[in-house]
């Protein structure tokens, strides 16, 4: 199975700044672990929290905040599956941080925290833009949207479309046109 996303400006641009967020609070969470720092976790939190409210708030609210065309069922289905497992992961990571963080301020540290919090870190924003780009996902085969309240044609029921290309009816217009008028007996 082919699964064809076209992506448009605004996709690439939320992906580009959640990732860059995403990445960034990973990276803090594994340098916090090789170099115990609350200032390093608390910041991987704060990071990571910002891609996702950001990727939630352009995405819609897991596509149910804003009306828009989605290809198909499965994957609205596989884009709020992969949203709300995001955000799981990222409530995971930021416990991890924060917790990890007040022990540190007390003078405790607990190994492999800040880096497992960084693997989640990792896996929410991944999550989240995938989420986000199967949400925003229009007909790769470059059917025009529609327009808000627009119905899709019941299928089997004629709409009253041309039925002949524009060439075929290009050469149509070399015909005579019927005589107007009246008949001549």
């Amino acid at each position: 199975m082919e699964i064809k996303i076209k992506m448009d400006k605004t996709a690439i641009i939320v992906s580009a700044i959640v990732g860059s967020l995403g990445l960034l609070s990973a990276i803090l969470g594994f340098a916090a672990e090789g170099s115990p720092s609350a200032a390093l976790g608390i910041c991987a939190f704060v990071f990571l929290l910002m891609g996702q409210i950001i990727v939630s708030a352009v995405g819609g609210c897991c596509g149910s905040c804003k009306s828009r065309e989605i290809p198909s069922e499965t994957k609205r289905v596989v884009g709020i599956v992969c949203a709300v497992t995001s955000w799981i992961a990222t409530v995971a990571a930021c416990v991890m941080f924060e917790q990890n963080a007040g022990l540190n301020l007390r003078g405790y540290y607990m190994a492999g925290i800040y880096a497992g919090g960084g693997v989640l870190a990792l896996a929410a924003t991944a999550l989240a833009i995938a989420s986000f780009i199967l949400m925003r996902a229009q007909p790769a085969d470059g059917a025009a949207p529609k327009t808000p309240g627009e119905q899709p044609a019941p299928p089997g029921i004629a709409m009253g479309q041309p039925q002949f290309p524009p060439a075929a009816a290009a050469g149509a217009q070399n015909m005579q046109p019927p005589p107007q008028g009246r008949a001549q007996v």
